[in-house]
């Protein structure tokens, strides 16, 4: 059919118009388009939708499942597109993670932490000089983690918080009473999905030794007040305490809080492997002309520290099983990471001593200490994710740059990076996305060639900042934009950089053109190396195989999304091969990723940019799909690769316990389903009942697929639409890039 529509000729517009009222606006884009995206109608989004998979009231507004129920209830058309079936993706991955989290990681990096505090504080009182010094840290480090997870008094269950869990404002007091009595029965110690129970509270149960008390306490005041950049007490160097706000599915439990919280403790705290000589013990710098973060002092007690860990992890089974079970897990979920950790510095121990007794005899690794740092300074594994750790400082010449001086600063960066090098007890993820961010940003884009209005010279208040984003005195350039300041030379001495990445780079580099023209209209390209550096990036993208992005779910999810990124041409319906659709599809790929961020928002590595200093018949009731072939099929196979991963990592038993299996068949099963639907579309063959029949009872379908893949036991705040998510830090101004 051709553009614009002819409205006489849409024959159910009669009855939806008599239902929903469409602005002029919303009618001329309409015809304009073939299609219209509206703000739900009040009466519609508030009505309430009592769900079955949620216990609760959901609102269409906010609630996918809500929304297509209503529809039903209206006698409207359903039209099913990819939102919702992404949504339920990421609903699926979300409350696995969180109950695995909760059931089973929670409990094992407990005991691994406690076992190595335990042979901590042994070599500790057994061992002299360095080897003391080391094993003092690591108790200190490994208390923080156990002090970070134990639960606290203001987080255990009580009849307030149970009243505050299952009963509403407006609920008779003998009623709220009488549930809460019977939500006690039937689970007993288990009653509260948010709060800790007594026998978590005994069994959890931690004191922090005397040695390192004075320590710890700094540390968990830091971590507890999460104010940004400040010194480590225990590592010396700068580490960004904002990371350790509990957020995503984090906030809904205490247990889960308190885990994320020692997760990332581990996730991002480093035994560095080199040292600067021009620095003294307890001093930290991360600039381009010291040569190490730390102290060669404080690196040679970092690097024994780690090898001491390594040596305990390698001589207990047990504990290897409790740490692969989260590792392993979630590296198929997310990814490796790009840190070193137990099981290579493992492997260094091994590879020095020859007897396998050496590896845990402490008082040899001052004897072979030369050649451990050697080896393992040489270990082909590489940080390639600036995390921000040191608040590392380009040092550069006074402004302006010659082009020697600009691809020197890139040279420096990569230097800093490799700094860094060094072990993580459970090291945050390296991700596709994240690294595409940390190339795709100062120093790597060059400088901003855009037009340059005049920033104002004038005095400026003292509350007035550079980076106060999109205030009056920086709208006249682009959002990636930031200015720095070097201190040391005379004013002027500044530069307009590439501060911040966008969740456009990451689709335009993932081949949508409809991206690339934003962000060039939006002033986003204007850097004098980003053009350069995206096309790089581009080409090792476009060389990734199929096998490449089935490594793990997130890179596998990415790929799903990756398919939304063409586009439509002859055979498909006139309304997809618009710039509109091109816009609904990239707006779709981009929420979807935001639920990507959020849900490994733990785990994945966040990237940073090195400071320097996104119509008269009435018809029967039918419905559509969006006709996508490749996205159900991409899906699909994501949701297959999803099943048999888990199935090869968890027993049966947990599997069962987690609903897991039988979730993700059902998912299949409908992801089938349209798969088949949209073949039909795409050839004009029409669809039979039961194909009707499944469109127009979608909310049903929906609804028991939520309560299928989510076990009902997660807080149903978890299955609305609206989530935030942080993706990467600006050193320079010290703000976060929030997507959502």
């Amino acid at each position: 059919y051709p553009l614009p529509l002819n409205i006489t000729n849409i024959n159910n517009f009669q009855n939806f118009s008599e239902k929903i009222i469409l602005s002029s606006e919303a009618l001329s884009l309409l015809k304009k388009n073939g299609f219209v995206v509206i703000p739900t109608p009040l009466d519609i989004g508030e009505q309430e939708i009592f769900l079955m998979s949620s216990r609760q009231n959901a609102y269409p507004k906010d609630d996918f499942v809500a929304y297509y129920k209503a529809m039903g209830e209206i006698d409207l058309p359903i039209f099913i597109t990819t939102d919702s079936l992404l949504h339920y993706y990421h609903i699926f991955f979300d409350t696995t993670l969180m109950k695995l989290e909760r059931d089973l990681f929670y409990q094992d990096i407990w005991a691994v932490s406690k076992y190595l505090l335990e042979e901590s504080l042994k070599g500790y009182h057994k061992s002299s000089g360095d080897l003391k010094e080391a094993a003092k840290r690591n108790a200190a480090y490994l208390s923080v983690a156990l002090e970070l997870l134990k639960p606290k008094i203001n987080q255990m269950m009580s009849e307030e918080t149970l009243r505050e869990e299952y009963c509403v404002p407006e609920m008779d007091t003998k009623y709220c009473e009488m549930m809460i009595a019977g939500v006690k029965e039937y689970y007993g110690d288990n009653a509260s999905y948010k709060y800790f129970s007594q026998t978590e509270f005994d069994q959890y149960y931690f004191e922090v030794p005397d040695s390192v008390k004075s320590l710890v306490k700094k540390e968990i005041e830091l971590i507890e007040k999460h104010q940004g950049w400040e010194y480590s007490p225990i590592f010396i160097y700068q580490e960004d305490y904002s990371q350790y706000i509990p957020r995503g599915h984090y906030t809904k439990s205490e247990k889960l809080k308190n885990y994320f919280k020692a997760l990332m403790w581990y996730g991002r705290m480093t035994a560095l492997i080199e040292g600067s000589p021009s620095l003294s013990p307890g001093e930290s710098m991360c600039s381009g002309n010291v040569g190490g973060i730390i102290s060669e002092y404080d690196a040679h007690i970092q690097t024994l520290q780690a090898f001491l860990l390594a040596g305990k992890f390698m001589s207990c089974q047990n504990l290897q099983e409790r740490w692969n079970r989260i590792y392993a897990i979630t590296s198929f979920m997310v990814g490796f990471s790009d840190d070193l950790g137990p099981y290579e510095y493992g492997e260094v121990l091994q590879q020095v001593f020859s007897e396998k007794s050496s590896i845990i005899d402490s008082e040899r690794l001052n004897e072979k200490y030369s050649q451990l740092k050697e080896v393992i300074g040489n270990y082909p594994y590489n940080p390639k994710i600036y995390s921000g750790l040191g608040a590392c400082e380009l040092l550069m010449p006074c402004p302006p740059l010659s082009e020697k001086e600009t691809q020197d600063l890139k040279i420096q960066a990569r230097e800093l990076l490799k700094q860094t090098k060094g072990f993580r007890m459970m090291g945050q993820r390296f991700t596709l996305d994240s690294w595409l961010f940390s190339e795709i940003v100062s120093p790597y884009s060059g400088e901003y060639d855009g037009p340059k209005l005049p920033l104002p010279t004038e005095e400026k208040p003292f509350t007035f900042s550079w980076d106060d984003d999109y205030e009056e005195f920086r709208n006249n350039r682009p959002f990636t934009w930031v200015k720095t300041d070097v201190e040391a030379c005379p004013p002027p001495a500044t530069r307009e950089v590439r501060g911040f990445p966008r969740g456009l780079d990451i689709m335009a580099l993932l081949g949508s053109q409809r991206a690339w023209d934003i962000l060039e209209s939006s002033g986003d390209t204007q850097y004098t190396d980003y053009q350069k550096k995206f096309s790089e990036l581009k080409i090792f993208i476009d060389s990734l195989t199929k096998e490449d992005w089935s490594k793990n779910l997130y890179l596998n999810w990415l790929y799903v999304l990756k398919s939304m990124n063409s586009e439509f041409g002859e055979g498909y319906p006139t309304f997809m091969q618009t710039e509109a659709w091109q816009d609904k599809e990239l707006n779709t790929a981009l929420a979807s990723w935001a639920q990507l961020r959020h849900d490994t928002i733990l785990y994945a590595k966040q990237s940073y940019t090195m400071a320097e200093r996104g119509g008269l018949f009435r018809p029967p009731v039918v419905g559509y799909v969006e006709p996508v072939p490749e996205f159900y099929s991409r899906l699909l196979a994501l949701t297959k690769m999803t099943n048999q991963g888990f199935k090869n990592l968890i027993p049966q038993e947990e599997l069962e316990k987690l609903m897991i299996e039988s979730g993700l068949n059902r998912f299949a099963e409908i992801l089938s389903k349209l798969l088949d639907i949209s073949k039909k579309e795409l050839e004009n063959t029409p669809l039979n009942d039961n194909e009707y029949s499944f469109i127009e009872n979608f909310g049903s379908i929906s609804e028991d697929l939520i309560r299928t893949i989510s076990g009902g036991e997660v807080d149903p705040e978890v299955f609305k639409t609206v989530l935030v998510a942080d993706v990467h830090t600006d050193g320079n101004t010290e703000k976060a890039l929030e997507e959502g």
